[in-house]
């Protein structure tokens, strides 16, 4: 709870809970009643990035309490066992399903990103994720050309890293659903991530 109430204070639009990064277990139902803000449920998988190590059953069974404590959004990966049914089960319950896909590698081709948009929108998908590694400034673009094609969808995707922060910052103003930030550095949910201030004080820079 205090790290929501500290959150709150860098004033974000909403709130992505990486619940594999809590050891403890956590009251989700408090954190709902904490902020009138969407929030996201996240409980990353390990070979997506995620750092917890419960069964899937487990993992699931954590997503599926959010939805029944009335999260807007809930953080699925294309790889996650029976998704059909995860994704049904929460959009029962009046929860939105991001879908989403990592390469922690590199930047697949253009090509790649349209037809992993189509998987996830076949998985049921209400926003598409799709993310990967940028390697240089020009895969930032590849990012951004994906968005500008794709305006109108419910789309996001940026590159990590270091060199992958011009894609964060320019995806909302490419057609990009949203764009991730942390709350101060070392806070980071992934590399190349800015704070949420430093986001800020660059969108103020730019006029947007």
């Amino acid at each position: 709870m205090e790290s929501i109430t500290r959150i709150l204070t860098h004033g974000p639009d909403l709130i992505e809970l990486r619940l594999d990064y809590i050891k403890d277990r956590v009251d989700l139902g408090a954190i709902r009643d904490a902020t009138l803000l969407p929030l996201i449920a996240t409980n990353r998988s390990g070979d997506q990035g995620g750092k917890g190590n419960r069964s899937e059953a487990e993992r699931l069974e954590t997503l599926m309490e959010a939805c029944d404590v009335g999260f807007e959004y809930i953080d699925i990966e294309t790889t996650t066992c029976d998704i059909d049914k995860v994704v049904s089960d929460a959009k029962g319950l009046g929860v939105g399903v991001i879908i989403s896909y990592h390469d922690f590698n590199g930047t697949p081709r253009r090509e790649n990103l349209q037809e992993i948009m189509r998987q996830e929108l076949r998985q049921g998908a209400d926003i598409c994720k799709i993310v990967g590694t940028s390697n240089s400034p020009r895969d930032c673009l590849t990012y951004l050309g994906f968005l500008a094609e794709n305006r109108g969808a419910k789309l996001v995707s940026f590159g990590m890293g270091g060199t992958g922060a011009m894609s964060r910052i320019y995806s909302p103003l490419f057609g990009g659903e949203f764009t991730y930030a942390s709350a101060g550095i070392g806070e980071e949910s992934a590399p190349g991530q800015l704070t949420i201030s430093d986001l800020r004080e660059v969108y103020r820079v730019l006029g947007v």
